[in-house]
């Protein structure tokens, strides 16, 4: 997954079925983002229509849509583009629908009920590679890894992981993209899938966000 920028977002997907924090998103995302193209829904059932239909760079999905969960949406996502950022914006704060989220690959969460300014703040992590996260939400997750750490069997997978797969964690966790991650050490965007997967097999992990968690574990980070 890429580090974005401003001109790296494109297109962004907007999943909210409450009108005065889509307003709120838009704004948001709009600030930011001044160049991208910005498709709005307010049902898991449109939203996928859409997913089906176009790529997306950014997503910022609710969680309880009138339909369904946006922790739908992010499998749907992965499942057609692995390089788009998902990123859950909610009410609800619970460890439930937290790690629900995160495991299913979003590389963010963000509590709604802060300003446009907080907002924007929180989402621009997304710049220097880092999880989009509001303040509390950092805080447990990072509280979470502190008394859950790697597990012997995943260290002992670590160890062996090659030199060049350890390389290509490092960037992946970093926020960088299969293809800049290829051009950066001159290799195929194949190679470099061929190696994310080999690195998800030995780390038991099944997307990115985990595999960043693992790395961040691992101080490669």
């Amino acid at each position: 997954m890429a580090k974005p920028d401003r001109n790296t977002i494109k297109r962004i997907l907007l999943v909210e079925d409450h009108q005065d924090a889509m307003k709120v998103l838009k704004v948001v995302t709009g600030n930011i983002f001044t160049e991208a193209e910005i498709c709005s829904t307010n049902t898991v059932r449109s939203a996928e229509t859409l997913i089906s239909e176009e790529d997306f760079d950014l997503a910022l999905l609710d969680l309880g849509l009138p339909d369904g969960s946006g922790i739908d949406l992010i499998k749907l996502i992965n499942e057609r583009q692995k390089d788009t950022f998902c990123v859950i914006t909610t009410i609800f704060d619970d460890d439930e629908n937290l790690f629900k989220a995160l495991r299913a690959g979003a590389f963010g969460y963000l509590l709604k009920g802060y300003s446009v300014m907080e907002l924007e703040k929180y989402l621009k992590d997304l710049l220097d590679g880092r999880p989009a996260l509001s303040p509390s939400i950092a805080h447990r997750v990072l509280q979470f890894f502190r008394m859950n750490p790697i597990n012997q069997q995943s260290n002992r997978a670590t160890e062996t992981l090659t030199a060049r797969e350890v390389e290509i964690l490092t960037l992946v966790a970093k926020g960088y993209q299969t293809k800049e991650v290829a051009k950066l050490l001159s290799i195929s965007t194949n190679t470099v899938a061929h190696h994310i997967k080999s690195i998800y097999s030995k780390l038991n992990v099944q997307n990115r966000a985990q595999a960043t968690a693992a790395a961040m574990q691992l101080k490669l980070v």
